[in-house]
C-alpha cells in the first residue's frame, strides 16, 4: 500500500467526521422538507420543492467520509493484530465495520425512493424517511461496538495509547446508551465524533513511531489488512 494511503486511513476518523459532518449538515438537510410536520405537509413540500444538484452533493460528501471510517476501522485493526497477532478482535472489528457501512448506505434507498413523491401518498412517504431514520440508529450501534471493540482489544496490547483505548471504551458505550435513551443520543453521540477526531490526530502525528513492530511469520502489510 503507498504511503498516502496509509495517511489517508490514519486520517479517515478526522475525515469522516468532516465529510460527513458537511455532507449531511450543510447540503443534504436544508434540501430535504421539515420531516417533523405532518406527512401531508411534507409530501407538499416534496412536490413543490424537489431536491438538487446540492443534495446530491451532500449525498456524495457523506458516502465518501463512510467509505474513509471503514479505512480507518481497517487502519487500527491492522495495528490490534500487529501488537497481538492471533486474536479474534481485528477480524470483527473490520466485520462489523464493514456492516455499519453496508446499513448506512442501505438507508439511504427509502429517502432516494420517497423523493419521488409523485408516487406516493403522505403516509408511505412518511413510513419511508421513517425506516431511513431506524437505519441510522442500527448503523450507529453498530459503529459504537466497532470502537468498544477496539478499544478493550486495544488496550491489553497496546496497540494505542492507554488513554486514547480507553476512550474508545467510553465512546462505544455511550453511543450504546444514547440509542437505548433516545433523548440522550445527540449528545452522546458527539463523544464518539470527539474520539474519532483525536485518535485520527494522534495516529497522523505519531501513529507511526509507535506502532507494534509486525509479528515474526505474519504477512507483509500490503497484503494483510493494511500497514501499520
Amino acid at each position: 500500500m503507498s504511503r498516502t494511503l496509509d495517511r489517508v486511513a490514519d486520517a479517515g476518523g478526522l475525515l469522516y467526521v468532516v465529510l460527513a459532518g458537511v455532507g449531511f449538515g450543510v447540503f443534504a438537510a436544508p434540501a430535504l422538507p421539515d420531516l417533523a410536520a405532518a406527512p401531508g405537509v411534507v409530501l407538499r413540500q416534496l412536490r413543490d420543492h424537489p431536491v438538487g444538484a446540492t443534495f446530491w452533493t451532500g449525498i456524495g460528501l457523506e458516502s465518501a467520509g463512510l467509505v474513509l471510517l471503514l479505512l480507518f476501522a481497517v487502519r487500527l485493526a491492522d495495528r490490534i493484530h500487529r501488537a497481538g497477532p492471533g486474536g479474534w478482535q481485528p477480524v470483527a472489528v473490520v466485520a462489523l465495520a464493514a456492516t455499519a457501512l453496508a446499513v448506512k448506505l442501505a438507508s439511504f434507498a427509502p429517502v432516494f425512493a420517497a423523493l419521488h413523491a409523485g408516487r406516493y401518498d403522505a403516509s408511505t412517504v412518511a413510513a419511508l424517511f421513517g425506516t431511513n431514520d431506524m437505519s441510522d440508529y442500527v448503523s450507529s450501534a453498530v459503529d459504537g461496538v466497532v470502537v468498544l471493540l477496539a478499544g478493550l482489544a486495544a488496550w491489553p496490547v497496546r496497540a494505542l495509547p492507554r488513554w486514547l483505548a480507553a476512550g474508545a471504551v467510553v465512546a462505544g458505550l455511550a453511543v450504546l446508551v444514547g440509542i437505548a435513551i433516545p433523548g440522550l443520543f445527540d449528545s452522546l453521540q458527539l463523544l464518539l465524533f470527539l474520539w474519532l477526531v483525536v485518535t485520527s490526530g494522534w495516529l497522523l502525528l505519531r501513529g507511526g513511531r509507535s506502532a507494534a513492530p509486525a509479528a515474526q511469520g505474519m504477512p507483509a502489510a500490503s497484503s494483510a489488512v493494511l500497514p501499520a
